[in-house]
């Protein structure tokens, strides 16, 4: 599956040859997973890394990926972007304006504790 001519040690050439990546768990001769380890959707992202973690190549799969500087995907269960590991993907879009905690605040049972999140919230907003 994977052509290591861009080699740059006589090692990866080895492990090429003597790895059977027929037997990874991502192969599923159909080609129907790719979108699931190429998604920048965070669950698809979860659901290929459970994958990885039951697949006896995560190790030369991940050293393949790392010596080619994979783009993008899951690789040896790990994500890469731009050719670095990277621990997890923020989800799309901005971050919200409203810190979590403030937020949660608002939706307490607690009208006073709500009342002045509030105010913290549109005090902050008059001054950006």
């Amino acid at each position: 599956m994977f052509a290591y001519s861009w080699a740059d040690s006589d090692y990866e050439i080895e492990q090429a040859e003597t790895v059977m990546w027929e037997d990874a768990a991502c192969r599923d001769g159909s080609g129907s997973l790719t979108d699931l380890f190429f998604s920048d959707d965070v669950s698809d992202i979860q659901l290929a890394k459970a994958i990885c973690s039951t697949c006896a190549l995560v190790r030369p799969c991940l050293e393949g990926a790392l010596a080619r500087r994979e783009p993008a995907g899951v690789w040896g269960g790990q994500l890469f972007a731009d050719g670095q590991v990277i621990a997890f993907k923020r989800k799309r879009g901005r971050p919200p304006k409203v810190a979590p905690a403030i937020a949660e605040n608002l939706h307490s049972d607690n009208k006073g504790q709500s009342q002045h999140c509030l105010e913290l919230v549109q005090r902050e907003r008059k001054t950006a």
